[in-house]
């Protein structure tokens, strides 16, 4: 097929193809039973869902699968499932005239969000009143209409190389695994509470420090926050000479999604919300063990009793212990491994 360069493009106004609708109604993810619809609110990841809920507020409309989202700060997403959205995060829908599949709607969403890339901001949202005025550039076809053909099929070929080239790096991986071993079940393991410090040392307990949005230059360098989305980066910025830059360690939010902890394999910069801990002698499956362990602080801490200083120093970690009981690191680095052969292989041979 033509490649994107080689197709005839032309600029639409959004109305034509579009019926541009706000949100409505007083859905708050904590005032409503959790249930299986998607709740959007303004968000730049999980594609905006801030959680599930068994049905809206009874004034809001559920949207119907197959719809365009762009929020306040004109981040553009495409939803494929029914949802309710907040009226408070400012959600636009972009409900189409024409049907759109799967992969059309896609294609469009990137088109939108390559589009609004630095135009809308805290300074000046997305509004509805914005949208109608907007226009999108889209590929044609001979009659000068939208090639929906094309997208959808542009789509669907790169979804097919890029999964080709996601199974062969599996391989590469599953060939740096090796083969799985046999280990004990973890509820056959001995286990045992040890001080946060006893495991990282006390010099390698470090708190980031605060950037507000105004200060964050953009860049390529990921700045870990409290979400509990999205491995905690919250934004790509370019770090100055006098920034920390982290590597090859957990985060656990300290405050916001508090507790939150994820292994984090490439260079980052924290905010104050999170703190770092680092063991030189640990690899990264060691860190994915701990760091399910560490998540468990979410269940004890919250916006009114954050991780402080003082109290990460008096923090346990339960972990499974060798028979000089200490933490049994090679078998947490091996059952680690076995859930990664597991799973890779689970896909290849979903894939096959």
């Amino acid at each position: 097929m033509k490649t994107l360069n080689g197709k005839k493009w032309k600029e639409f106004n959004l109305i034509d193809l579009f019926d541009v609708v706000l949100s409505s109604g007083d859905n708050q993810v904590d005032k409503l039973e959790k249930g299986t619809y998607p709740l959007l609110s303004s968000g730049s990841s999980n594609n905006g869902i801030c959680g599930f809920i068994k049905s809206g507020d009874g004034k809001s409309q559920l949207f119907k699968k197959n719809i365009i989202t762009i929020d306040m700060f004109g981040k553009v997403y495409f939803h494929n499932y029914s949802f309710f959205a907040v009226s408070h995060g400012r959600i636009n829908m972009l409900i189409p005239k024409d049907n759109l599949t799967i992969q059309s709607g896609l294609f469009i969403s990137k088109a939108l969000e390559s589009r609004f890339k630095g135009k809308y901001n805290y300074s000046r949202m997305c509004s509805q009143k914005r949208l109608i005025r907007e226009k999108i550039k889209l590929p044609v076809s001979s009659n000068n209409m939208p090639d929906y053909v094309y997208m959808e099929q542009y789509i669907k070929e790169l979804k097919i190389n890029k999964e080709a080239k996601y199974i062969e790096h599996l391989k590469r991986q599953l060939d740096i695994l090796g083969e799985e071993i046999e280990i004990c079940d973890l509820d056959e393991k001995v286990w045992k509470d040890f001080f946060v410090l006893d495991v990282f040392g006390e010099k390698n307990i470090k708190r980031g420090k605060r950037l507000t949005k105004n200060n964050q230059i953009d860049g390529n360098t990921p700045y870990v926050s409290s979400t509990a989305m999205n491995n905690g980066v919250d934004n790509f910025i370019q770090p100055n000479d006098k920034m920390r830059i982290y590597e090859d360690c957990l985060s656990v939010a300290n405050s916001g999604s508090v507790g939150s902890s994820f292994y984090e394999p490439f260079e980052f910069v924290a905010s104050d919300h999170v703190t770092h801990l680092k063991n030189d002698r640990f690899n990264k499956y060691i860190y994915l063990f701990i760091s399910c362990m560490t998540s468990r602080w979410s269940d004890k801490y919250n916006f009114n009793r954050e991780i402080n200083d003082k109290r990460i120093s008096r923090e346990k970690i339960l972990l499974p212990v060798n028979d000089n009981n200490e933490p049994d690191y090679e078998y947490m680095e091996q059952y680690i491994k076995n859930i990664m052969i597991r799973k890779y292989n689970q896909y290849i041979e979903f894939k096959s």
